[in-house]
């Protein structure tokens, strides 16, 4: 049992882990944009899809260990009152406050980042429309970040 416990653990760093990165990538995005940057910021937005798929592969095997520890509807904070032995407590507990402080942090970066996005996306397009051309005939490709004009 404390094998899997141990596991859990394993598995509740892993995602702290991915978190702290996408913070990191999410910070990076912010600068890119405030930079003008779109190459960079087409770059970090690969990255952090990949990280995202990273956390939902990692969440998903951290569900599967705790429904095999008969735990499947226990919230990742009441995690450590199921736990008998106390040194495993301690560092469930301790691993779940870390990754829930890491989860403020990353949502806080990526609040940052998406209002820059956004308020980014409103100035371009206010000169769009100064320049004469209507946003919304604005055709995207879903190769990237290449526009075509149909005006």
């Amino acid at each position: 049992m404390n094998d899997k416990f141990e596991g859990m653990i394993k598995l509740i760093n892993e995602l702290t882990d991915v978190l702290i990165k996408l913070a990191d990538m999410q910070r990076q995005i912010v600068t890119s944009v405030r930079e003008d940057d779109l190459g960079k910021l087409a770059d970090y937005m690969k990255h952090e899809q990949v990280f995202s798929l990273t956390l939902r592969n990692i969440e998903q095997k951290r569900l599967k260990l705790q429904d095999e520890l008969g735990l499947k509807e226990v919230k990742l904070s009441e995690l450590p009152l199921k736990v008998e032995d106390e040194d495993v407590k301690i560092k469930i507990k301790n691993a779940a406050d870390k990754l829930s402080a890491q989860y403020k942090i990353v949502r806080s970066t990526s609040d940052a980042a998406r209002s820059i996005l956004e308020s980014n996306l409103r100035r371009v397009e206010q000169t769009m429309k100064k320049m004469g051309v209507d946003p919304s005939q604005i055709q995207t490709s879903n190769a990237g970040l290449h526009t075509d004009f149909h005006a």
